[in-house]
């Protein structure tokens, strides 16, 4: 009975896997896009996955204590650190992307607040101004 629920869990973390790693090609799909707000709504979504199979772990761990492994089960292990390898490497390819993503925007931030502060001061020091009563 362990066994089976133990398959069942390995299989389970695979399908989880399967999905956060469908979800981060997608994000960094879109990331070279340039499109962070669609990325981070889909990060928003690899948080819960994340969750899910942190829970998961725990219910694996209480299923591996002092078990004999079958050879099915072991090949599943494998294929479950295979999968957390390819997720880490493109975790790690979306969170450069997200702060290059991020250093643009504050990039582009400061622009426009350098720009909109250069204007306020042209126009108060060159007499366009409503407090002094004249354009």
């Amino acid at each position: 009975m362990k066994q089976i629920s133990y398959k069942h869990l390995l299989h389970k973390k695979i399908q989880l896997l399967n999905s956060l790693i469908t979800n981060l090609k997608r994000e960094e799909e879109l990331l070279s896009y340039r499109d962070a707000d669609t990325a981070v709504k889909i990060e928003f979504k690899n948080e819960t996955l994340v969750r899910k199979l942190e829970e998961l772990d725990a219910e694996i761990l209480e299923h591996q204590e002092l078990d004999v492994h079958t050879e099915e089960e072991i090949a599943l292990s494998e294929t479950v650190f295979s999968k957390l390898d390819e997720a880490r490497t493109l975790q790690q390819k979306v969170q450069e992307l997200l702060v290059f993503e991020m250093n643009e925007s504050k990039k582009e931030y400061w622009e426009f607040s350098i720009k909109r502060r250069l204007k306020s001061h042209l126009v108060f020091s060159s007499g366009l101004s409503w407090t002094k009563n004249y354009c």
